[in-house]
């Protein structure tokens, strides 16, 4: 239904704490490396990801800075690493470039997407976790990517995922779509935030779209996740009915709000009034569950 839900790895938890399986993973001849640079670009090819053997990359970092993902659920004997390089000190073939994840993700098939977004999830992760956050001490990578160690203090990180709801609003036939000032012009989406501490996912629901918009509604009811790697979050999505059509913006952080119809739709995306979030995001199949149940076909209207 969207991106990064198909990961098709067994994830191997128990090869992590075994030198020797790791060593013999990293002597495939089968083996995948994903590649970032500092930027957080991923390394791609005119036809889509650069994947290809590892022993095969010109300029390979070492080995010692590979974390270990896994290996394919039909293929045992092909393991997959990611590493983060920089770029300046990283010779491209003539074929290769470094891209924009977001404005790669067209060019990305599953299930490799979903590989690439736990890779730069994991990336990321350590960049931010380089030192200790008890003692301030130079931490270690252990588990094969898959921990930080603190040696002055034996405190152990782990890597984290940071939650947020999202929840397409509707009232009886309308939907409920909003922007911040910062996106591109004329883009909406449904309501989005942040789990806060000592909260439910269906609380936090309940209390962004009351924030955001000044509506009340009816306990929300659970629609699918989605990990997305921007940069490590997971998605979770809602659907919910409004108890009222009253808007107010009350903490500002949306530069406007609106109600849309079956009606009405299909002309402000033809005339470019409304653009809607990208092809493959849950955000965008939320609007699409409501646009189902009032048999609309959005593609009429849009080329994501």
């Amino acid at each position: 239904m969207f991106k990064f839900n198909h990961n098709f790895l067994d994830r191997d938890s128990l090869s992590r704490t075994d030198p020797v399986a790791i060593k013999n993973r990293l002597a495939s001849t089968k083996s995948k490396l994903i590649l970032f640079n500092n930027r957080y670009q991923v390394l791609m090819q005119p036809d889509g990801l650069h994947l290809t053997n590892a022993k095969h990359l010109a300029n390979i970092p070492d080995s010692k800075q590979w974390i270990y993902l896994g290996h394919s659920e039909f293929d045992p004997d092909e393991p997959w690493f990611c590493a983060r390089v920089n770029d300046s000190e990283f010779e491209l073939s003539h074929h290769q470039q470094w891209h924009d994840l977001r404005l790669s993700l067209p060019s990305i098939t599953e299930p490799t997407a979903s590989i690439v977004a736990y890779a730069k999830a994991l990336l990321y992760w350590h960049s931010q976790h380089k030192h200790c956050g008890k003692c301030g001490a130079k931490a270690e990578v252990h588990m094969s990517g898959h921990e930080r160690h603190c040696p002055a203090c034996d405190h152990t990180m782990y890597p984290r995922t940071d939650p947020a709801i999202i929840i397409a609003v509707t009232y009886n036939e309308q939907l409920l779509l909003a922007r911040q000032a910062s996106w591109p012009k004329a883009r909406y989406s449904v309501l989005a935030g942040f789990v806060e501490p000592g909260e439910s996912f269906e609380h936090a629901a309940i209390r962004e779209v009351k924030e955001e918009s000044g509506l009340d509604i009816h306990f929300p009811k659970y629609f699918a996740s989605q990990p997305w790697p921007f940069p490590c979050s997971i998605m979770i999505g809602f659907l919910a009915e409004a108890k009222h059509q009253n808007l107010a913006l009350l903490d500002q952080e949306l530069e406007h709000a609106v109600w849309v119809s079956p009606e009405n739709i299909g002309s402000l995306l033809s005339n470019g009034e409304l653009k809607l979030p990208t092809y493959g995001s849950i955000s965008h199949a939320l609007i699409e569950h409501w646009a189902n149940t009032h048999q609309l076909n959005l593609s009429r209207w849009i080329d994501n």
